[in-house]
């Protein structure tokens, strides 16, 4: 039997040592970002430009929990193997199941910064699973061909890339990558061509930009 354990890294400099703590199913760690260099903490970042946070790690059979100890201040996990899957725990939240075996832990303000890497149990799986449904999918159908998609595509490129805080692009500058010769595309078709399919996409009305990149990439409707 394999025994399930969590390893917990604190970000380091490439050629520095890393700084790891490990626990069996049922023990605790507590990690988290420190500006006075004495909080009790099992894994302590000292880092005087990150929001503190402060975390506590749980190890259990097959997966891990994690509790929000600041009081004030939301933390971000984020699979490391798709950063588009992401969760918040908001302060003084307790034993949050985590899904994902590769995560990073970090501040919401300022989530490319101090990120906590924890490397949890191998995931269990089914000696024998059940077929699925063999019924054609009922989700949305975008033409990749049509124009909207290709404008699609461009608003969600940064986010295909990888970037989390780049700023999406405006209109003007999708309408100019699209344009080519004869064609020309405005910024007025551009934002006619959004408002199209974030209605095909059934997204709530006075949904922004930023909603309809992350229904579009969750449900593969571009890459």
């Amino acid at each position: 039997m394999v025994e399930n354990l969590i390893t917990i890294q604190a970000p380091c400099l490439a050629g520095e040592p890393a700084r790891q703590v490990t626990v069996r199913a049922g023990q605790s760690a507590s990690v988290g970002v420190c500006r006075c260099r004495a909080c009790d903490l099992s894994l302590r970042i000292d880092d005087d430009l990150t929001p503190a946070f402060t975390a506590q790690v749980t190890a259990t059979d097959g997966y891990w929990l994690v509790s929000n100890l600041s009081d004030d201040q939301p933390m971000r996990i984020m699979n490391m193997e798709d950063p588009y899957q992401y969760f918040v725990v908001e302060p003084a939240r307790q034993r949050v199941p985590v899904p994902f075996e590769l995560s990073q832990i970090g501040s919401t303000s300022a989530p490319g910064d101090s990120m906590v890497t924890v490397f949890g149990p191998e995931p269990t799986l089914l000696e024998a699973g059940v077929p699925a449904c063999s019924a054609a999918p009922t989700g949305p159908l975008l033409d990749s061909r049509a124009t909207y998609h290709r404008v699609l595509r461009e608003l969600c490129r940064p986010r295909l890339s990888g970037s989390l805080s780049a700023p999406l692009p405006t209109s003007s500058e999708i309408g100019s990558r699209l344009s080519g010769g004869r064609r020309r595309l405005s910024a007025r078709a551009v934002d006619a061509h959004i408002r199209y399919v974030s209605a095909k996409l059934e997204l709530p009305q006075g949904a922004g930009r930023e909603a309809l990149v992350a229904v579009a990439i969750r449900l593969g409707v571009v890459q």
